[in-house]
């Protein structure tokens, strides 16, 4: 009873976000993400670890003003899901003012040999996603939330936008593979720690990482070409705009150390472009290589 109660409550919050102007719900995020750096969260801490692994050259003044903006921006995040899940799908696309490289979406679609979309976890990809879906049918995989009711409602809102969704499961793996040699659009996080198994550690940013090698497999396999994209947070609410950036060739080399790495250089290419948008309060460097120690415990992240 208590989960079905609170899956309707984080629903009703939602919403109520949806019919708030964009700028209101934003300010509401910033605030959020204020008392993420007034007190010493884990949120807080994680995202400091990651930007003195990733901008070592940058002052400890400089990274704090950073890391401050970051844990807003990370805010607006969740409080920006009233107006992606919580309106039609009408209405979100309407946040979008520009999109930059349409060029290289239109062309690999054209092309009919599959497109794989590598959406780093910047902005808000839950718009990106919407935004791909009107152009063509998105197949993407989906994590379900723990809370039953919003999981179900979640899935809803997502699958409205024209999206298809397939579990993490061996099934929901064939699916993407299916869909690519089938000339379709699948959508990935190029960002996410994997398993040791399912990883090779390549660089990125500097920092040794662990990095995914179901994308190089994707690819390899099916003869798909591939495009990194990701949608900016404007100022002041005005909105967002979207971008296509092409990939390394590497990334498409058999070595799966160098296709990852390629991918990484991918993925950091995007970040360039609005750094404090970018998650870093997620443990990204949390399994190292033998010999090197977390170090989000050597830290003391809470």
């Amino acid at each position: 009873m208590v989960k079905i109660l609170t899956g309707y409550l984080m629903i009703g919050m939602i919403r109520l976000l949806g019919l708030m102007p964009l700028r209101w719900s934003q300010e509401t995020g910033r605030f959020v993400g204020y008392l993420l750096w007034w007190r010493r969260t884990r949120s807080r801490e994680v995202a400091r670890v990651n930007l003195r692994l990733c901008y070592p050259q940058l002052s400890e003044q400089e990274r704090d003003a950073m890391l401050r903006e970051t844990l807003q921006q990370s805010g607006m995040v969740a409080a920006e899901m009233g107006a992606m899940w919580g309106c039609s799908p009408e209405r979100s696309l309407g946040l979008i003012r520009r999109v930059h490289n349409r060029e290289l979406l239109d062309n690999a679609l054209a092309a009919k040999k599959g497109l794989l979309v590598l959406a780093p976890h910047l902005g808000n990809w839950e718009l990106l996603n919407a935004y791909l879906a009107s152009a063509t049918e998105l197949t993407a995989m989906y994590r379900p939330a723990k809370n039953p009711v919003f999981d179900q409602w979640m899935h809803g809102r997502r699958e409205a936008t024209g999206g298809h969704l397939v579990p993490t499961t061996a099934a929901g793996v064939k699916a993407l593979f299916t869909t690519l040699r089938k000339g379709g659009m699948v959508g990935v996080l190029p960002d996410q720690e994997p398993e040791i198994r399912s990883g090779v550690f390549a660089p990125f940013m500097g920092v040794n990482t662990l990095t995914p090698k179901m994308p190089q497999e994707l690819l390899a396999r099916t003869g798909a070409q591939a495009v990194f994209a990701f949608s900016q947070r404007l100022a002041d609410g005005e909105g967002f705009d979207i971008y296509f950036l092409p990939p390394d060739d590497e990334i498409y080399a058999e070595d799966r150390e160098v296709a990852a790495a390629a991918m990484n250089r991918g993925v950091a290419a995007c970040v360039a472009h609005c750094p404090e948008q970018y998650q870093w309060t997620y443990k990204r460097f949390k399994r190292r290589p033998p010999g090197e120690k977390n170090p989000y415990k050597e830290a003391r992240v809470p």
